[in-house]
């Protein structure tokens, strides 16, 4: 929105100098070119007008500061008013007073109106907005009234004309034209002749008393308008206007080219006529005088003003002029430089306004130890790149704000408003290094909350925050508290706790995970490193901080990824970072490792932590590359924000990117459902980390340990066998229905924030019930359940069971608060996953059956099956253990494309293309659709080591199970023949089968040719070591083939085979030897059987 304006408000100015040149150099463009090219010139810029866009180059030279955007605030229970102390000034020198106390006395005012106590928050830019669209509309509309008010009375009014000969000319004239004649119409209503409508355009006349000589030139200007299409210029020119509408150069560029049409239709009209004829075309313009003519849409006219008759006829008497194209091209040029050379400083202006959304991550630089209140606020008691707290800098609904995120908690400091730090604002008496950031500031805003605590409180929330940007660039968040009054401090102070420096995220875009791993490894090379050393016999007594001679990675793999959460084009991926650095250690003293250290047979120390590394895979686009986008350290598994996500790798890339980007979706893991505010039974506060549980429109967080969930209902019960329960029902009636329904039993109906809530106590059991709409007129009914029993026995742990009971129901209580009805919650792969793992397995079990079809641009081939492939097990280990999927947006596999479809036993399908070689779709056998990609062999990154990608692998699944078939295929010979017939017929055949594979088979051949010889000596030796009966005999075939690709003759080679040198043979042809047998066998038929390239 903002930036449409801004470039609106830029075309603008740049299309009116464009003008304001053209109509000053008039004098000048009249005498020397022709109306044509200033035609020309008014359309282009017209296109110009209509096509706001920034087409600046990078740090354009000229950078104009856009004007500065204003929130209009609508108050709360007092106005607020945003703006600069400045404008109170007038005001503080009549009162004595300064012009902050002016404008706080101001904002103290209370509200007259009620309905004013809702805050708003109103960018000037939004009222702008639709301001400029309003203004639009209106002037739109009005030009629309004004032609229907025309085109009625033009209906009202019009006849038919009457004569003969007007009709004829009309014809006669569009012929000589080349163009279509349009209707023609006597209308009394106007005063000149005109041309209207666009698609169908009519030719108006006021009456029928022109001659004909003076309705030839009429007919001749009007019908040239038709020619040029001017209808559709006047209507693009309108179209400008109307964007431009704020704009009164625009207007004149209008008024202009309207005469200029004019005149250029007069030079079309008149060409070729002599100057007698023009002359008269001159007197019958004259003739068409009006006092004041009316510019319509879709309308030309051909009388006018008498000043621009005037021009109109010296342009038709006038001398030849030049085209003028260059000249336009000119003009064209220097605006479009001029666009390009401009800038409203859209780079700078980001850089001064921090409130871009931008996530930083906070550096302490110091703190007032002094004070006692917020000492123990936990999400700033202690902060590091580790602790999970950072700070998003924003502009929500015109709102400056910085949120502080903290273990799955935002806490808002809002609205930030524009400040002049001053000694009395920002002392620096308590906090010496305030001075120094007043000193260096280059601009400031402050935030106050409401003071809603005890001024002595440790584990109490700052409701105070400066954001400060110095000089340099350099952000600085200094936070504490605002005191209204107290014991502690008095009214109206303001006290600074924390000073923190933001630091953005390393936004580098590595080419590869390696890149990021060889930075840091240079990195850690600069810097220090400490280990311990042993003295005087004590283990680990000493501590040495050395330089680093050496680092090297023991561990870089990604361990898991989610696709769809993060703009097209990326994935987020989580990887593990390990690495052992090397002391110089010129002492050569022993490395004592201690707490899970290790020291290496070479003195490397490895500290067994794993770098945590979150990555946004930029997989397309402009660049390519691999973003760290955070990083946690542990060794005892993934924790963020207060949660242990090892296991659940997808829902922690989910919830780190929801807070990462600020995406308002509902976390998978929270530390904490009580929120500290329950304990549980034992005076405890209970320390609750949920999972989210989503259904079909809703969700609601269950903790993730102690309570358990039926398999064939939304119904969850206490593992402790207490009989508390959870469950979900959605009812089909309404919410007013199951209201009354629940009334008409006694129950008394309590109004909650989302429904109803009915409370069933019976003796020492507790039953509730609690109502949510549904937006489909349905609604859910949860209900929760606990009970007592009045014992006070305790286990041998000290367990009780009412204690325990007393806990389960904060629980419970805790469960339904955050219940929420929802549109849908994005879920985190599972499902994905789980049905992958299952159709991959099915492919693995040999005892199962798998079926391959090849779809070839969208026409389906034959089907085989795939079970009895002897490298089945190969294929199907190469996509369940050598590959990392996740899964990816496309649902669907694209259509008329080469794909090779899998098909388990269970009917579920898996799909491979070639247009998409790395993509994987499954559709499960209850129909749903995933779709998943993988980046990554054990070995090579793209492709395994044939260099074949993971299409080609399965068509060469399916081009073997294919070759099986065809050899199944092939017919043992009848008794009849020979054996020596038997076995050519057999070699055929069986060699032949090459031929009939699909085209692109790794097994193709174009042409085969099978010779046998009999192999007498090695059937007699045979025969006589046992080995093969009577019956059988032994021969060699010769296969001269033709393959149809590098592909099958790298699948065809075996040792023998050559490039055949028979020359009956097809060029390109090689040839291999193989040793087969032939058996009579007790069918009573010859059965052939290839041995190999050997006996």
């Amino acid at each position: 929105m903002e930036q449409f304006l801004l470039n609106l408000l830029k075309t603008s100015l740049l299309g009116a100098l464009a003008i304001l040149l053209m109509l000053v150099s008039k004098p000048l463009w009249r005498e020397r070119y022709r109306a044509k090219a200033r035609c020309w010139l008014w359309l282009a810029l017209a296109a110009f007008l209509l096509f706001p866009v920034d087409f600046s180059v990078k740090d354009a030279p000229v950078q104009a500061a856009p004007p500065q955007d204003y929130t209009l605030f609508v108050g709360t229970d007092k106005t607020t008013i945003q703006s600069t102390d400045h404008l109170f000034g007038d005001m503080a020198e009549k009162s004595g007073q300064t012009s902050t106390q002016v404008r706080d006395s101001i904002i103290a005012r209370p509200v007259t109106d009620p309905a004013q106590k809702a805050t708003r928050y109103i960018p000037v830019t939004t009222i702008l907005f639709y301001g400029y669209l309003a203004g639009a509309a209106a002037f739109l509309l009005c030009q629309g009234v004004s032609y229907v008010r025309f085109r009625r009375t033009v209906r009202r009014w019009r006849s038919g004309v009457t004569r003969g000969d007007y009709r004829a000319l009309l014809q006669d004239t569009a012929r000589s034209l080349n163009v279509t004649a349009p209707e023609m119409f006597v209308c009394e209503a106007i005063s000149t002749p005109a041309v209207t409508g666009l698609f169908r355009p009519t030719l108006l006349l006021p009456h029928e008393g022109y001659d004909l000589n003076e309705l030839c030139y009429i007919l001749r200007h009007e019908l040239c308008h038709l020619k040029r299409r001017d209808m559709l210029l006047k209507l693009v020119l309108l179209a400008a206007n109307a964007m431009h509408w704020f704009d009164p150069v625009v207007y004149l560029m209008l008024r202009q080219a309207d005469e200029d049409i004019e005149l250029a239709c007069d030079s079309a009209a008149t060409d070729g006529l002599d100057r007698a004829e023009r002359a008269a075309y001159s007197r019958t313009l004259l003739a068409a005088v009006q006092s004041h003519v009316r510019a319509l849409p879709a309308t030309t006219c051909f009388g006018g003003t008498v000043e621009r008759l005037k021009r109109r006829i010296t342009n038709v008497l006038g001398a030849q002029k030049k085209r003028g194209l260059g000249v336009v091209a000119l003009v064209l040029a220097l605006t479009l430089t001029a666009g390009c050379a401009v800038s409203w400083g859209e780079r700078g202006r980001k850089n001064d306004d921090p409130f871009d959304g931008s996530r930083y991550n906070p550096v302490f630089v110091t703190g007032n130890a002094e004070l006692t209140i917020g000492k123990n606020f936990r999400p700033l008691y202690y902060v590091s790149d580790e602790s999970g707290t950072y700070f998003r800098l924003s502009r929500e609904g015109g709102v400056n704000t910085v949120t502080m995120i903290y273990d799955g908690e935002e806490m808002s400091f809002s609205p930030m408003e524009s400040v002049t730090l001053t000694q009395e604002n920002f002392d620096g008496t308590l906090l010496p290094d305030l001075d120094a950031l007043r000193s260096d500031n280059k601009a400031a805003w402050r935030a106050q909350l409401p003071d809603n605590f005890d001024d002595h409180d440790p584990d109490a929330a700052p409701n105070l925050a400066f954001l400060l940007k110095q000089e340099d660039g350099t952000l600085y968040l200094c936070i504490g508290y605002h005191f209204d009054g107290g014991d502690a401090f008095p009214g109206d102070t303001d006290r600074i706790r924390w000073v923190y420096r933001l630091e953005k995220g390393d936004d580098t875009l590595y080419p590869s995970m390696d890149d990021y791993a060889a930075a840091c490894v240079a990195e850690l090379k600069k810097g220090t490193m400490s280990y311990c050393t042993s003295e005087d016999g004590n283990y680990a007594s000493q501590v040495a901080e050395d330089t680093v001679a050496d680092v090297r990675v023991t561990r870089l793999e990604m361990g898991d990824s989610l696709e769809g959460l993060s703009p097209d084009g990326t994935a987020l991926e989580l990887w593990y970072f390990q690495y052992e650095m090397k002391p110089t250690n010129e002492n050569g003293a022993e490395l004592a490792p201690i707490g899970g250290q290790e020291v290496t047979d070479d003195g490397y120390l490895n500290e067994h932590w794993t770098h945590y590394l979150t990555v946004l895979h930029h997989t397309s686009g402009e660049q390519t590359g691999y973003q760290v986008i955070g990083t946690t350290v542990s060794n005892d598994g993934l924790f963020y924000n207060g949660c242990g996500y090892s296991g659940e790798e997808k829902a922690y890339l989910h919830d780190f990117y929801v807070d990462y980007a600020g995406l308002e979706l509902p976390k998978m893991f929270i530390p904490n459902l009580l929120n500290d505010t329950a304990t549980d039974g034992y005076g405890r506060a209970n320390q609750c980390e949920a999972q989210l549980v989503a259904g079909e429109g809703y969700y609601y967080y269950v903790p993730i340990t102690a309570w358990a969930r039926s398999s064939d209902a939304e119904f969850w019960y206490s593992r402790y066998d207490t009989g508390s329960y959870f469950s979900v029902k959605k009812l089909s009636q309404s919410l007013a229905d199951a209201k009354a329904e629940w009334e008409s039993t006694g129950a008394k109906a309590e109004k909650t924030d989302t429904g109803w809530r009915f409370v069933t106590n019976e003796g020492m059991s507790s039953t509730v019930i609690t109502l949510f709409d549904a937006p489909d007129n349905t609604c859910y009914q949860v209900e929760t359940h606990w009970s007592f029993d009045g014992s006070t026995a305790e286990n041998e742990w000290g367990w009780n069971r009412d204690r325990a009971v007393e806990g389960e129901a904060e629980v419970l209580r805790a469960m339904v608060k955050r219940f929420t009805v929802t549109a849908a919650v994005r879920p985190t792969q599972n499902d994905a996953d789980s049905a992958l793992d299952a159709a991959l397995k099915q492919l693995g079990d040999t005892s199962g059956e798998v079926t391959l079809s090849l779809s070839v641009n969208g026409t389906d081939s034959s089907i085989y099956d795939g079970s009895t492939v002897t490298n089945r097990a190969y294929f199907a280990r190469q996509l369940s253990e050598s590959l990392v999927w996740r899964e990816a947006n496309d649902s669907a596999a694209p259509s008329a494309q080469n794909c090779i479809l899998l098909i388990t036993a269970d009917g579920g399908v898996l799909t491979f293309c070639e247009s998409q070689p790395m993509h994987l779709w499954l559709t499960t056998p209850d129909g749903a659709a995933y779709c998943f990609k993988t980046d990554s062999y054990d070995e090579l990154s793209i492709v395994d080591g044939d260099g074949r990608t993971l299409y080609n692998m399965m068509r060469l699944w399916y081009d073997e199970a294919e070759y099986d078939a065809l050899l199944r295929d092939v017919k043992p010979q009848p008794k009849s023949l020979s054996w020596q017939e038997a076995a050519q017929h057999w070699a055929d055949a069986y060699y032949g089968a090459h031929t009939k594979a699909t085209s692109g088979s790794s097994f193709k051949y174009t042409w085969v040719k099978a010779l046998i010889t009999p192999a007498e000596d090695t059937t007699k030796a045979m025969r006589e070591w046992g080995e093969i009966d009577e019956n059988t005999y032994c021969f060699y075939v010769e296969v001269q083939f033709t393959p149809e690709s590098e592909t099958a003759l790298y699948y065809a080679m075996a040792g023998n085979t050559v490039e055949c040198t028979d020359p009956s043979a097809p060029k390109g042809a090689y040839a291999f030897q193989r040793c087969c047998t032939i058996q009579l066998q007790e069918d009573g038929r010859w059965h052939g059987v290839m041995l190999g390239t050997g006996w």
